[in-house]
């Protein structure tokens, strides 16, 4: 069952959304829609196996505060320093897409 929802954003956004959507062959409708659902139920993917984490429930390592892998237990203490810089920047995307802090 559909609800509707009325916004209010920035005219000059609202234009340029509408253009990115038909470009994705989609509807604002939807892509609110998916991101209303990522911030109700978050993930994140594990950077060794690949397993998809539940970011409200998965453990946190106390050492470097990533998640703690479900399937292989893995975190970001087992990557390369390389591989950390990257999962550090691929952090702040998530975390700014969330309005806030991991957790």
């Amino acid at each position: 069952m559909k609800a509707k929802l009325t916004l209010s954003i920035d005219k000059k956004l609202l234009e340029e959304a509408k253009l990115e959507a038909g470009r994705r062959h989609t509807s604002l409708s939807g892509l609110i829609e998916n991101y209303l659902e990522f911030l109700v139920t978050p993930y994140v993917y594990c950077f060794k196996c690949g397993e998809r984490l539940d970011s409200r429930r998965a453990k946190q390592c106390p050492k470097c505060e990533y998640l703690v892998c479900s399937k292989c237990q893995t975190c970001k203490c087992s990557l390369s320093e390389e591989s950390a810089v990257v999962a550090n920047q691929m952090r702040r995307v998530y975390e700014e897409l969330r309005g806030g802090r991991l957790k």
